[in-house]
């Protein structure tokens, strides 16, 4: 019976069986349309766990993230500023940054994606489109795809119900005058220089947005970031000069008549063969499909607010990469806090599913994730839920670790002290997102205003907490108050809610916020 492995673990020694290679290369590519999101990481985190996976059985590995900064901009995201509109149809990178802090718009998104990247333990080897371009990397497969246009066309009139024109090219011009990528149409060419039109008729990008060029006619050389290679040409030359044996994309690409099937049968052409294919399932928000258009997109950023960098990388490599992974916070964030512990205690040894092939999925997914196993407090979501319910204002931190300590979930030391404040910032968050009450105005009869003021001036005094619960109930029935219903009145102030921990002890423990906010309800 064959030995179960977990996916990175397969495909690594698929890859070694396949490419007789020095070294193996991996690389991913992301749009710079807009923001990047989770799923543009998931491209470059899964491939990371691929590389891992080969440093683990002895090969050479590079790990490479390119940018495709130059991709014409060919629609304006939801959330982005309205302005871009008049930037359609011009390479990405050439449009400046609106926010005022970077030198161009994809690097504004650029920074901040390769810093996501490096929190989540990831640092590929960098490539930017248009730098790649500029110092001449694709010039060689340039010059060798207009050779080879015709050959090219061939391939893609395979997959095509209307067949490219005879004066079709593989490449895109930059209009010296206007600037636009999208509305270039090459008039002739002869040895690496070509004549072109910025057509002035009308074009529709993203079946939305009508374009038009400025009518301009020159002639410029091919080379050195003046044309882009179309999409369907360009993925495939890159992967001759990378020497590419492997990479992941979405399975949009991988559909039949799709970027893969001609990318794989042009390869050939250009020198090289097909790396080995990582398809997988886009990621769904609420069941919808995650779209810049749409405004529904979920960046690293967003998922680091709730769970740690190990957390939402061990997320990433569970389940199957064909099967649609829906991103509901709410209920992802507990059970990912849960799956992720028990992983850390199945890798150590402290538990078992009873299953050898759970058990190997459990561990490598932890190893991949964390790349350096240590042992974590392990508190459960819901105890810190709990304790973030009922945080004071001030001194949160000693006040939990005091909690833990009383539940005997952590004895504490700077280390702990660290683990927990981290944990806890993080439960927090999802808390005051996704389960915090609204606050409501509370109205008090005056007797119940009498019998706060009088409970204050017990807390004030008092230092047990037991004795301070009975006088709650006495100083309830003083006033003529249902001791419940009192219960409830201060529950409601303190917490903004009907019910919590015991509170007299709580009054205690939290004197001087508790006496604030009774002050506060009773002005």
């Amino acid at each position: 019976m064959q030995e179960y492995e977990f996916w990175p673990d397969k495909i690594a020694k698929e890859l070694v069986k396949k490419w007789k290679v020095k070294k193996q290369v991996i690389t991913t590519g992301t749009s710079m349309s807009g923001e990047p999101h989770i799923g543009s990481a998931n491209d470059v985190v899964r491939a990371d766990a691929i590389r891992l996976a080969l440093v683990n059985i002895g090969a050479k590995v590079d790990l490479i993230w390119i940018s495709d900064n130059m991709d014409p901009f060919r629609s304006v995201p939801a959330d982005m500023p309205k302005e871009l509109i008049n930037y359609l149809g011009i390479p990405a990178c050439n449009i400046p940054d609106f926010w005022g802090c970077h030198k161009s718009f994809t690097t504004h998104f650029e920074d901040k994606f390769i810093e996501e990247l490096k929190i989540l333990l990831t640092k590929p080897k960098i490539l930017l489109g248009n730098e790649m371009y500029k110092k001449g990397m694709y010039n060689e497969m340039i010059l060798l795809a207009m050779e080879k246009r015709q050959e090219i066309a061939k391939i893609l009139n395979k997959y095509r119900t209307q067949p490219l024109p005879k004066e079709w090219y593989p490449v895109n011009i930059i209009c010296e005058n206007c600037g636009k990528i999208s509305t270039t149409k090459i008039l002739s060419y002869e040895n690496g220089e070509a004549e072109y039109v910025c057509s002035e008729s009308e074009k529709i990008l993203h079946k939305k947005y009508a374009i038009s060029g400025c009518g301009y006619v020159g002639k410029v050389s091919i080379l050195n970031g003046h044309a882009k290679l179309t999409w369907r040409v360009e993925w495939p030359a890159r992967w001759v000069f990378l020497k590419t044996t492997c990479e992941p994309f979405g399975k949009e690409h991988a559909a039949a008549g799709g970027s893969w099937d001609t990318g794989k049968k042009i390869v050939k052409l250009l020198g090289w063969k097909p790396p080995y294919p990582v398809v997988y399932e886009h990621f769904l928000v609420n069941g919808q499909k995650m779209s810049k258009s749409l405004g529904n997109v979920i960046t690293v950023s967003d998922m680091l607010k709730y769970m740690t960098p190990q957390q939402l990388r061990y997320w990433l490599f569970q389940g199957r990469l064909t099967i649609a992974k829906n991103i509901v916070l709410s209920k992802l964030v507990p059970q990912t806090f849960k799956e992720f512990d028990k992983a850390e205690r199945i890798f150590f040894g402290i538990e078992s599913t009873k299953n050898k092939r759970k058990d190997q999925n459990y561990k490598r997914a932890y190893l991949l994730a964390v790349v350096k196993p240590k042992r974590s407090i392990q508190i459960p979501f819901n105890v810190l839920l709990e304790i973030v319910k009922i945080l004071p204002e001030s001194g949160q931190l000693e006040f939990a670790i005091k909690k833990l300590k009383e539940m005997g979930y952590v004895e504490a030391g700077e280390k702990a002290q660290t683990e927990i404040e981290r944990k806890l910032a993080l439960v927090k968050k999802y808390y005051e997102d996704f389960l915090k009450p609204k606050a409501v105005e509370i109205k008090l009869t005056e007797n119940e205003r009498k019998a706060i003021a009088d409970l204050v001036k017990e807390i004030e005094k008092e230092t047990e907490g037991e004795i301070l619960q009975t006088k709650i109930f006495k100083i309830a029935q003083s006033y003529g108050l249902i001791p419940a219903e009192f219960f409830k009145i201060l529950y409601k102030i303190i917490f903004g809610i009907e019910k919590g921990p015991r509170l007299g002890p709580y009054l205690i423990a939290a004197k001087s916020d508790v006496i604030k906010k009774l002050k506060n309800a009773i002005k």
